[in-house]
């Protein structure tokens, strides 16, 4: 079953990506006023986010 969620974004759509049946959308809008200081951190906090569902992953199994 596939489900489509229509979630109004501001800017322009930069980039797209597909992971299994999910679709990834990023916004000019979501990082126009970013600092270095700021990216790092929000790659930093993906990184942590990441690991930790798959951490959680491995503990079901």
């Amino acid at each position: 079953m596939m489900m489509l969620a229509e979630i109004p974004v501001e800017g322009e759509i930069v980039k797209e990506y597909s992971i299994s049946e999910t679709r990834v959308l990023f916004s000019s809008a979501a990082c126009a006023d970013n600092t270095p200081e700021d990216d790092r951190r929000i790659l930093n906090q993906a990184a942590q986010a990441s690991l930790n569902i798959f951490l959680k992953n491995q503990n079901r199994e």
